[in-house]
């Protein structure tokens, strides 16, 4: 195979020059030009290709920056999705999005997947992670608000994820309205570039460092990749998904993989964590009760939740039991 960089990099120059002829390509989100670059060259080529639109095509979000998709969609993408030969959708609110786009080619509703760790950390800071979009969707206003009610000496809020639309100044000011300590360590790191552009990941230990005794209420750590990644979710005492929206949100997988109980709000599709004993999952007036609640764990009932987040991610979203579902699909677009 190709390293995807590598790939999408040479069919944007001369897809011609490519020798790239599997069974189907499965494509992941929409509006991206790498995206669109492989839906062509499958068309082609005569390559069936299945989407992931990962809730890009629900009501909500085609109306955000809706004067720039409108065209879009009309130029090439509506195309691209036409021509698939069937949808990977990760939960059934999804499936309304595709049928009300008259997109009729068969759909396998299935949840991500995610590895398990061998890992597990047997001391945990006192650090509450969240991990995502610096964005208003993602409810960190109101997290803000909720950490200055419950906030204690020693305990910390780690925010970390790319600032794409530059919200994370809007946020740091608000702590200093609520007079919350704040870090910015988010230019802290020479963050690693995708490998065809040379470079690599910070470590785990260059972010541990960091935050070795650092005195903060709230910390913002910029993108975070890898090891470094995996380290965090291992590290946090617990994490938290504010969001107003979501349309599934693997980061929720990914805490629990590493044995981390989640505290996540209706926006999200997650109430499967408090019918397997996981965390939380709450109204976002209920993020200062949640919080106090996961703070307030005593060791024994926290390692009885830890047990229960990874023993939930193998049972139903390790790649193992996930990936059956899209071998299902794929064997029938191919067939």
């Amino acid at each position: 195979g190709y390293p995807v960089d590598d790939l999408d990099v040479r069919l944007l120059a001369d897809p011609r020059q490519i020798d790239f002829k599997p069974d189907v390509v499965h494509l992941h989100s929409i509006w991206n030009r790498y995206v669109h670059a492989m839906a062509v060259y499958c068309r082609q080529h005569g390559i069936p290709y299945v989407f992931s639109p990962h809730g890009t095509l629900t009501k909500k979000a085609l109306m955000y920056k809706w004067w720039k998709k409108i065209p879009a969609m009309l130029l090439y993408q509506y195309i691209d999705l036409l021509k698939a030969k069937g949808f990977h959708l990760t939960t059934e609110s999804e499936v309304d999005g595709v049928r009300r786009l008259h997109l009729r080619q068969p759909v396998t509703v299935a949840p991500l997947g995610v590895s398990i760790s061998d890992r597990i950390e047997s001391v945990r800071s006192k650090d509450v992670l969240f991990l995502g979009r610096i964005h208003p969707i993602k409810g960190l206003v109101e997290l803000l608000h909720a950490w200055k009610s419950v906030v204690r000496e020693g305990w910390r809020l780690l925010i970390a994820g790319p600032d794409d639309i530059g919200y994370q100044a809007e946020l740091v000011s608000l702590c200093g309205e609520l007079r919350l300590k704040c870090a910015d360590l988010s230019g802290s790191f020479e963050y690693g570039k995708k490998q065809i552009f040379g470079g690599g990941e910070v470590s785990a230990s260059a972010y541990a460092e960091a935050l070795t005794e650092l005195s903060a209420d709230v910390v913002f750590l910029g993108s975070v990749y890898g090891e470094a990644k995996s380290w965090l979710y291992r590290h946090a005492r617990l994490f938290v998904l504010p969001s107003h929206s979501e349309n599934f949100g693997v980061v929720v997988l990914e805490a629990m993989a590493e044995g981390t109980p989640v505290i996540a709000t209706r926006g999200t599709p997650w109430q499967v964590l408090e019918e397997c004993g996981c965390g939380w999952w709450v109204e976002q007036a209920g993020l200062v009760d949640a919080l106090s609640r996961g703070m307030e764990l005593s060791e024994s009932e926290y390692a009885k939740m830890s047990s229960s987040c990874r023993q939930l991610v193998i049972e139903s979203y390790s790649w193992d039991s996930v990936g059956m579902k899209l071998i299902e699909l794929y064997e029938g677009v191919t067939g």
